[in-house]
């Protein structure tokens, strides 16, 4: 029995080290690994470009050289560029967006009553500031927008046998109403096809040709419709979920 004691004791004496060892080591050692899980988000600002097609519908209620009544469609490009800001909310977006395009949409009308004498409409310039509503699933986006549009427009005619024209240049107002679907193509960057529809009111021109003789442009409506390519850019502060470490 006086030899099986001290063992015994020996053994009591390891089994303490070993286990304040691995306390040590518990509260010493390296951290539990955290698990970082990216995810796509639409909140930020971005900044893009957009490109595409465009046709106009015009109706002239009168022009007073001739007396002729117009209604006609003209067609051409438009791009420009884009700048906004969204925030999302679940599965929600709201944003606000302003654009500023190029166009090269225009419209020739012959006239019937005075020989030789040919009138135009030519938009030039379309400026755009909307709101926007949408439904984000994951990596797509489904809105629609609504806001101010204005445009640069020219309305003019010219009469090469007499030598005579004239030229109304000037700015006008409406609304636009639109919608679009986009596609995240990595955290930064997204790609979408947008539908517009623009209109300009109605509004009258009044002047003189370059001889004299008084013109009035009556009742001209103008809207513009559109369908273009959107490529963006998201500037935002990346975002992670991490899980608190198990203890």
């Amino acid at each position: 029995m006086r030899l099986r004691l001290p063992m015994f004791g020996a053994c009591v004496a390891l089994g303490a080290a070993v286990g304040a060892s691995a306390a040590v080591a518990d509260e010493y050692g390296p951290p539990p690994a955290y698990v970082v899980v990216p995810f796509v988000s639409w909140t930020g600002l971005y900044l893009g470009g957009h490109a595409g097609g465009a046709w106009s519908d015009v109706d002239w209620s009168n022009i007073s050289v001739t007396g002729e009544r117009f209604s006609e469609s003209g067609s051409g490009f438009i791009g420009g560029g884009q700048i906004g800001y969204n925030y999302q909310i679940g599965n929600l977006l709201l944003g606000v967006e302003a654009t500023v395009s190029g166009a090269d949409v225009s419209k020739d009308f012959r006239s019937i009553v005075v020989p030789n004498a040919q009138f135009s409409a030519d938009i030039d310039t379309v400026v755009t500031v909307t709101g926007r509503f949408g439904f984000v699933s994951d990596q797509w986006l489904l809105y629609g927008k609504a806001g101010w549009a204005g445009a640069q427009v020219d309305f003019s005619g010219r009469n090469p046998a007499i030598h005579d024209s004239f030229s109304f240049d000037n700015w006008r107002n409406g609304w636009t109403l639109g919608a679009g679907l986009e596609y995240k193509l990595n955290r930064y960057m997204s790609f979408g096809v947008e539908y517009s529809f623009i209109d300009l009111d109605s509004d009258r021109d009044n002047g003189l040709t370059r001889q004299g003789l008084p013109v009035t442009l009556r009742d001209h409506d103008l809207q513009l419709q559109s369908v273009t390519a959107r490529l963006n850019f998201q500037f935002y502060r990346d975002e992670y979920s991490i899980p608190p470490p198990v203890k």
